[in-house]
């Protein structure tokens, strides 16, 4: 995970800050307007680079596997849910079947790697158009003069020294210990 995000860091600059920069000079645009319009394309980029192409290149390869199955599988494999029911290169007769299952390794890594800049760039684009602000709590001027006093009482002092007394550590001397048993 921690390589995911590495990546995606480096990734964001070329990917969405400099894209919705560039939208912003060239068109006049405001962020918020940009930052919608480039997370719209991505969204799109995305869904056929990762989700349609792979499928059709899944339902060639894997015999038993419709369009629909193969999509299926790249859907719960790059959202992480990944149930276990299609597993690809599993076929006895497959010609190539390393590079195919290393070739599969990549494409989940990197369509992992892909999902996760697309949440990033949304939450860019939730940040600009002020989503966010709903799950902050509002800030509060007013302090009540009862928020300021202690919660718990002070003690007298009598009882003090009772608590004191009852919760002093004891003489390790004063009892019975294995170390008293004679050998």
């Amino acid at each position: 995970m921690l390589v995911l995000t590495a990546c995606v860091q480096r990734l964001m600059r070329p990917l969405t800050y400099k894209p919705i920069a560039f939208w912003q000079q060239w068109s006049g645009w405001q962020p918020h307007v940009a930052a919608t319009g480039h997370f719209i394309i991505l969204l799109l980029v995305v869904v056929l680079a990762f989700f349609v192409l792979p499928a059709v290149i899944f339902s060639t390869i894997e015999e038993s596997w419709s369009f629909l199955e193969a999509f299926y599988f790249c859907f719960i494999s790059l959202c992480t849910i990944g149930l276990g029911d299609f597993v690809p290169g599993e076929q006895p007769d497959q010609s190539l079947r390393p590079l195919y299952k290393i070739s599969v390794m990549v494409y989940l890594f990197v369509g992992l790697m892909v999902m996760y800049l697309v949440l990033r760039t949304f939450h860019k684009l939730a940040d600009l158009q002020g989503w966010t602000s709903f799950f902050h709590l509002p800030h509060c001027e007013d302090e009540l003069e009862e928020d300021k006093e202690p919660i718990v009482e002070a003690v007298n002092e009598t009882k003090r020294e009772e608590e004191t007394a009852a919760s002093k550590h004891l003489d390790p001397g004063s009892h019975v210990s294995y170390n008293s048993i004679s050998r």
